[in-house]
């Protein structure tokens, strides 16, 4: 994807910004401070904060800030410095892999060997790229394997979950690894039949209809099992994944959930496609690609200027996690944790901009799904520059799907926390750069002490504060935008 030349959104270039600081003028202060009153964050609550930062890039002067150096948990607005990084460290036109390889001769039909499944990691593998890859399948021939059916997962470490200290009943907290389909969720559907008797069944879903999920198990149990809050909820994992399901009356009869065991679930789903399409698979197990296999069939992913732009605008973690460890392990083979990982980015960035201080930076991360994860809006504005033309290009002009004319932003938002970082256009044309961040420590800390993981809701008074954060988003939006030129 080549950046917009927009002259509206015309920026400096990387080189030049690295090479400045950015230097505080009083130009728009005093008209800013009257239109947002003495003190800002009191709206917020009475234990919130909220700091921000206004940039011109041409020159790097800051036009407006306040606690521009105080970190807050970024939320998804820590996906600009997985995107910003894997950009540079794998390349725009980056594609990943997914490949069916084969042991064995084809012989009247049938594969006379092994058939596996290898993933590359690719964040965007949906049905209609299996569907794909088994017709490639069908046109070598292959109608039916002797031997085995294996999945290899092991290009990447295989993690249950994103982020511990999130519900683990949201569709958005998922397993992910190296073999991942349809954004590693499953839809649990139920329906009672004649005699009161509850039928329920877990599916991968995706544009070309839902397929089934064996490997994943539904036990269902009365009503009163599970609080009146919870419909589902996780049973320990032995050798597979398992749901408690307690429906009553007027829950919803379809559910999203995460998948823990991704490679798993592609498999089987896969299983499931080549029966529909007459090709009789073994039932599939975990291996590995042994060296004398050939390549059959190899799906690329689009590139991964293309991929981030997805990311920015619809903000999925899944996608923004597997980027940032391919980024990751261009710097160390061998890193298997997203902590780890996102340190290594967070080191890359360091060096990329040493004029840049870097205290109380910390990513746990690449999605920002995390309450642990922490920014100061002044090096958020040193990774927006950093990115350049070509991530002011990818970004878009919305904050969680709400249009923001003259805008193109990341969003973030968690349970008291709220971001958004970007690029605006003024009233007279000119092209700023903002950051802005509002958060909770102490109510995030209180929710986060008294999670129960099966709930997957924001609690009625997060919302409200996240609607407070948005009301004082909107007006420094607005004071930025018709501030008159210096």
């Amino acid at each position: 994807m080549a950046p917009d030349r927009n002259a509206s959104f015309r920026l400096m270039t990387t080189r030049s910004l690295s090479r400045r600081r950015l230097l505080a003028t009083p130009l728009l202060l005093p008209l800013l401070a009257a239109a947002k009153g003495a003190d800002p964050a009191a709206r917020l609550g009475p234990a919130s904060e909220a700091g921000w930062l206004l940039f011109d890039p041409a020159d790097g002067r800051v036009l407006d800030a306040r606690l521009a150096d105080r970190p807050f948990a970024p939320a998804s607005v820590a996906k600009l410095p997985t995107v910003v990084a894997a950009l540079a460290l794998l390349g725009p036109g980056h594609r990943f892999t997914t490949g069916l390889h084969g042991t064995g001769a084809v012989v009247e039909g049938t594969l006379r060997g092994n058939l596996i499944l290898k993933g590359g990691g690719d964040p965007s593998l949906v049905g209609e790229d299996v569907a794909a890859m088994l017709d490639g399948l069908i046109e070598k021939g292959v109608r039916r394997v002797a031997g085995r059916f294996l999945h290899d997962a092991s290009a990447l470490p295989e993690l249950p979950e994103i982020d511990a200290g999130q519900p683990r009943t949201a569709g958005y907290n998922t397993g992910l690894g190296a073999l991942s389909l349809n954004f590693n969720r499953v839809q649990l559907a139920w329906r009672r039949l004649p005699g009161g008797a509850v039928e329920a069944g877990v599916w991968s879903v995706s544009d070309i209809g839902r397929h089934p999920v064996d490997g994943i198990g539904v036990e269902v149990v009365p009503a009163s099992a599970l609080p009146d809050t919870v419909l589902v909820a996780p049973l320990p994992d032995r050798g597979g994944e398992r749901w408690q399901l307690a429906p009553h009356r007027g829950a919803p009869a379809r559910v999203w959930l995460p998948v823990a065991r991704p490679g798993a679930m592609t498999a089987a789903v896969v299983h499931a496609m080549a029966a529909e399409r007459g090709i009789a698979l073994p039932r599939p197990s975990a291996g590995q690609l042994p060296p004398e296999a050939r390549l059959l069939v190899m799906h690329e992913s689009p590139p991964l200027a293309e991929l981030a732009a997805r990311v920015l605008k619809h903000s999925n973690n899944l996608s923004a996690e597997l980027i940032g460890l391919a980024a990751a392990r261009t710097l160390d083979a061998n890193v298997a944790t997203l902590a780890g990982s996102a340190a290594l980015l967070a080191g890359w960035l360091r060096a990329q901009r040493p004029d840049v201080d870097w205290t109380g930076f910390r990513l746990l991360n690449h999605s920002g799904l995390t309450s642990g994860s922490r920014m100061t809006a002044r090096q958020t504005a040193a990774v927006l520059t950093l990115g350049g033309e070509l991530l002011a290009a990818l970004l878009a002009g919305d904050d969680e799907g709400g249009p923001l004319p003259g805008v193109r932003a990341k969003s973030g938002t968690l349970a008291y926390a709220k971001g958004l970082a970007g690029w605006l256009r003024t009233a007279s044309g000119r092209s700023l750069g903002f950051v802005y961040y509002a958060g909770d420590d102490r109510a995030r800390a209180a929710l986060d002490a008294a999670m129960d993981r099966r709930v997957a809701e924001i609690p009625p008074e997060a919302r409200a504060w996240l609607a407070r954060a948005r009301g004082l988003q909107s007006e420094l939006l607005a004071a930025w935008r018709d501030a008159p030129a210096p």
